[in-house]
């Protein structure tokens, strides 16, 4: 159908709900009394809907180019005045790249602006101006880098003859910057050590960026998860966790040779960004030239010259092969370009298991018979059944464990310049990941039964695909439209080589130590995620604005078969307990405290559709100040559960919030005629997405879909309806007594949370390759989640306990009020609901100081203090599903657990240096092989200790009634932290570590060069406690005397991702370039 010569059209949307569907508008167009209609279609699965959505936006009226940085690519933009600051207009503007085969031209508008958008982040861009009069300007070999707006503040000169101005560089300070964001350049990711090749951990190098507990994972400006991961500008976080793909156990989610840079943006990040609270990395992969580039590689380690895990008492094995090889090109010269990637890591690590629990063992892993006797008292167990059960638990769970790592990664890539002004990009990456008893990766030595008692085979699947399509439609249009495909599959089998004659396959607690039974979660399938998502940017640069408008849209589908606790969990108060079950138990007695089981279906799919709109200007006031303004809102479309509880309806629903809108400003001002010191500041509301494993919480927890039993011994009913150990119950026979079952549901305005951010700093060029930035950094975080106990009655009569030293004596009181039964629902055990009760106060300064490549010499320094406040939120891993346990020790009184944070790192130093030294002019074989080409390179961290909290350890009550066994105030909430001692009043070690590399570089002949590396990981062997024992006070039975534990504080170990250790670690590589 023609539309020349019609008017601007009408559009209006209408949506239809369909199941399992997308919603697919109904488009109406108006014009010239004349009208078309797209009928109202429901085309099946999701890409009908981003098809939909893509014409849409190719209809909408012209728009014109925009200068800001669409994610995953960067950006040339300016300003070109004369020399008495007079605007030029209709100067001709050339960025190009020959290797890349790019060349955009363009005018200037009226205010003497130009843009050149959606650039591939490459070096080797050059800019041109000419204007009529004056004496052409250019730069030549400039960098652009992912999320950069490269911005030149143009000065003609007057010419009469044809003349040209050479500049140096491009400029260090970036004016046309207003967020708190750095780049991991290609040079950084491929010179400095890294540790496994996973390139995110690099996001460690920037500021107001710290571990997010010992797995890992990233919290930024204090905040547990919530981060947000791209990948050529499309998501791949796995919505499920809050985490990147495939979690942090494996090798990497892509090979470190497919990886050009990337950007991380800790602070105030623009409107096109969404699903984050935290912060945002954004990967950009390589890409084919007109050249042919090519890889071989192999990195090596074993055991040689690995130090030893301080809490292991010997080295264990530990091998390690990465090789792989990588190709790019061209097809077609400055038309059709690829690249290629494929990497295979091979590894064997066995782990050294024991238990050293001190309520039940000792410090060397075998079974404390002083503290726990066994005969014990009556009911007493014969001393046959005492030495089975000491045997079995001094055996079962000491050793060593095998663990093996098979990975391979994949990634291609083709890019298609269809002309100056069109260009696609295809992508395609996928990743296998089998290691049999790999679930607990990130250790060496399992102190506390992890390695047995919590362990099973883990499998990873992984594929993402990517089509964009970026048109320059004219000199003052473009559209960038993105299409993306993600799978993430997570399935870990039990193993059945942790089984134990006599144990079953229950999972198994005695005095308060678990892990000494079999895993309760697995086999589990969990999950697997498909994500079809669609994006769309548009703009245009109008005098001195520079707009840009956006969709995003995401349709989630996760698919999750597990039944945790499907064969019962048993807790035994005492050794001797334990024993009268274990052996000889020929009556059927019940000696446990507790005892749980989970039935059900263990399947659940949810769907989660996500929008996505923004709009953001740039307003170039004048030459000195830039304005930014953004405005973003974001509506989750949340699956409803599909079985409810009759008693209680609140569990069929999920609150949907739409008041999810982000405004967001910022500002950069250059203080200084040179142009060389710039004042920047920001301010935003940025919302986290909802996490699929929360909602997966609120599907299965109702008691009807999964149905959950505690029973207890104190109740004859409860005890006559429990299994004889180690059997359990047949699902068949779920009928259990009153107020053993818990429910969850959500709070009726249950909402994703969300921070405020500010930042204001300065930044100062000191030289042409040195700039020194220092910024104030601020966050609240509002309504995170948190637990409350709805089945609880009056406070109970209260409990004055007796703190004792270490040598037994009075030390002081703590006197707390009880919780009691009954129950007002005597149905029910728990009835919990998840709310928003949660907040997070974080304030920072970061001094960076960066160090451009010139004479050999790279560098950067980064400093941060912080201090990280929240209500005892804990780390990222713990604010996932949530569940029936309340998060505060006194019921809904969440105020009282303010305290610092467990990310709370108050001091963080990380200097990162290249160095490649020239040590002698001559050009002979000598000089080239022997003295010259060498490359040193380093990152140390310096770091302040991290906080955890003390806890308590028993499996009794000091008092009768209580609602829950174990708990000093009987609620069982607060994650059994002390409640008379701060929030995270233990700290753990501080960090001082060197990581080195050293290269020598062999130029075989002008095109093909060898590179020699040795690089070692915490060099100098400065180990650090990344755990200690938290349990400060157990209960003395019929008591109620607190009695100080005497290994609380000391270290437990130095588990560290990704060598399960953070002693010293050392390899060799060996790498081919052409």
């Amino acid at each position: 159908m023609s539309t020349r010569g019609m008017q601007s059209p009408v559009v209006k949307f209408c949506f239809a709900s369909l199941s399992r569907t997308l919603l697919v508008p109904r488009v109406a167009f108006r014009a010239n009394e004349k009208a078309f209609v797209m009928s109202r279609i429901c085309l099946p699965g999701t890409f009908a809907a981003m098809l939909a959505l893509s014409a849409l936006f190719s209809l909408v009226y012209p728009l014109g180019a925009f200068a800001q940085a669409v994610a995953g690519l960067g950006a040339v933009a300016g300003t070109v005045r004369d020399a008495s600051g007079a605007a030029v207009p209709n100067a001709t503007v050339v960025v190009s790249n020959d290797s890349k085969g790019v060349r955009r031209t363009m005018q200037t508008t009226d205010a003497g602006v130009f843009a050149a958008p959606a650039l591939v982040p490459a070096t080797g861009y050059g800019i041109r101006v000419t204007g009529q009069g004056f004496a052409d300007w250019e730069v030549k070999d400039f960098q652009v880098q992912v999320g950069q707006v490269v911005d030149f503040a143009v000065t003609l000169q007057v010419s009469s003859v044809s003349a040209t101005v050479e500049v140096s560089a491009a400029p260090l300070v970036e004016d046309a910057k207003t967020d708190v964001s750095q780049v991991v350049n290609s040079q950084q990711i491929l010179d400095l050590p890294i540790n496994g090749r996973r390139v995110d951990s690099f996001a460690l190098l920037t500021p107001a960026v710290v571990p997010d507990g010992n797995f890992g994972l990233l919290s930024f400006r204090g905040i547990a998860g919530h981060n947000a991961f791209l990948t050529d500008g499309n998501d791949t976080t796995n919505q499920y966790y809050n985490e990147n793909a495939g979690r942090t156990r494996i090798q990497s989610q892509i090979s470190q040779e497919a990886v050009q840079e990337f950007q991380v943006v800790s602070n105030n990040f623009s409107a096109e960004y969404g699903n984050a609270m935290g912060g945002v990395i954004n990967t950009v992969t390589k890409s084919g030239t007109n050249d042919l580039h090519g890889t071989a590689y192999w990195f090596f380690r074993n055991r040689t010259l690995n130090a030893r895990d301080r809490y292991a008492s010997f080295n264990p094995q530990d091998i390690r092969h990465q090789a792989g090889v990588s190709l790019g090109g061209r097809i077609v010269k400055n038309k059709l370009f690829y690249f290629f990637n494929y990497e295979a890591t091979r590894r064997d690590f066995p782990a050294i298991a024991s238990v050293t629990t001190p309520n039940l063992f000792t410090t060397t892993g075998t079974v404390n018979q002083t503290t726990n006797l066994c005969p014990g008292t009556a009911p007493q167990a014969t001393a046959a059944q005492c030495q089975a059960a000491i045997d079995m638990l001094n055996t079962r769970n000491t050793g060593t464990v095998s663990r093996t790592v098979t990975q391979d990664l994949g990634f291609g890539k083709i890019d298609y310049h269809l002309s100056d002004r069109n260009s696609l990009s295809f992508s395609l990456s996928g990743l296998r990941w089998i290691s049999p008893h790999g679930i607990q990766a990130t250790g060496i030595v399992f102190n506390t039964g992890n390695a047995i008692g919590n362990n099973a085979d883990s499998t990873v699947r992984n594929a993402y695909g990517r089509a964009q399509w970026t048109s320059i439609i004219s000199a003052n249009l473009l559209n960038e439209a993105r299409f993306g495909w993600f799978k993430d599959r997570l399935f870990d089998p039990a193993s059945d080589d942790f089984l134990f004659p006599g144990l079953g396959r229950a999972s198994l607690t005695v005095n308060s130590t678990g892990n000494l039974g079999v895993a309760a979660n697995y086999p589990r399938l969990n999950p697997s995620e498909t994500r079809f998502s669609f994006a769309d940017n548009l703009g245009w640069t109008k005098g001195a604005h520079t707009m840009k408008f956006g969709i995003d849209i995401a349709h989630t589908e996760d698919f999750q078969r597990q039944l945790i606790n499907q064969f019962g969990t048993y807790s035994y108060a005492t050794l001797n307990a334990f024993a009268l079950d274990f052996s000889g138990n020929t009556t059927g007695a019940k000696n446990w405290t507790t005892y749980s089981q989970r039935f059900g279906n263990p399947t659940v799919d949810t769907n989660l559709v996500t929008y996505g709109f923004y709009g953001q200007d740039q307003y170039r006031f004048n030459s000195r100040l830039l304005l930014s303004f953004g405005l973003r809102y974001d509506y989750s479309a949340i699956p409803q559960p599909t079985i409810v509880n009759p008693d209680y309806p609140q569990t069929g629903v999920i609150h949907s919030t739409k008041d999810n809108i982000a405004p967001r400003a910022g500002l950069s001002y250059v203080l200084t005629n040179d142009r060389k010191t710039l004042l920047r500041a920001g301010y935003g509301i940025f919302y986290a997405r909802y996490q699929t494993g929360l909602i997966n919480t609120l599907f299965l927890n109702n008691n009807v879909y999964q149905q959950s039993i505690t029973y207890n011994r104190s109740t004859p009913a409860q005890l006559a309806a429990g299994p004889v150990y180690p059997n359990n119950l047949p699902s068949t026979s779920f009928s259990p007594p009153p107020g053993t079952v818990d429910i969850v549901f959500a709070s009726p305005n249950l909402r994703n949370p969300y921070t405020y951010q500010a930042n204001l700093g300065v930044e100062r060029e000191i030289t042409s390759t040195l700039s020194l930035n220092v910024s104030y950094l601020w966050s609240r975080g509002v309504r995170l989640y948190g637990v409350w106990d709805r089945n609880v009655g009056p406070l109970g009569s209260p409990v004055t306990y007796t703190i004792q030293d270490a040598s037994g004596n009075p030390a002081g009181t703590y006197t707390t009020p009880t919780y009691r039964t009954p129950r007002p629902d005597p149905r029910y055990r728990r009835i919990s609901q998840i709310d928003n009760p949660g907040m997070s106060y974080y304030d920072g300064l970061a001094v960076q100081v960066n160090k451009r490549f010139s004479r050999g010499f790279q560098a950067s320094v980064s400093y941060t203090w912080s201090h990280a406040i929240d209500l005892n939120q804990s780390t990222a891993d713990n604010n996932i599903f949530f569940g029936s346990t309340p998060t505060s020790f006194a019921n809904g009184d969440f105020r009282s657990e303010k305290g610092s944070a467990a990310s709370d790192i108050r001091h963080r130093f990380v200097v990162s240096s290249i160095w490649t030294p020239t040590l002698t002019k001559s050009s002979s074989t000598w000089a080239r092989y022997l003295v010259n080409n060498w490359e040193l390179s380093q990152v140390t961290t310096l770091q302040s200790a991290r906080p955890v909290n003390s806890t308590t350890a028993f499996s009794v009550n000091a008092f009768t009634g209580a609602l829950v066994a174990g708990s000093l105030n009987g609620l069982g909430g607060g994650f059994s932290r002390v409640p008379f001692q701060p929030v995270d009043n233990l700290d753990l070690d501080r960090i001082y570590r060197v990581d080195a590399r050293l290269v020598k570089k062999l130029p075989f002949t002008e095109r093909v060069t060898g590179y020699l590396q040795f690089e070692a990981f915490n060099v100098f062997n400065t180990p650090y406690d990344t755990s200690r024992r938290t349990d400060e006070y157990s209960l003395t039975s019929g008591t109620t005397n607190l009695g100080l534990i005497g290994s609380y504080g000391t270290g437990s170990s130095t588990a560290t991702s990704p060598d399960g250790t953070n002693a010293r670690r050392a390899q060799v590589a060996l790498r081919i370039v052409f």
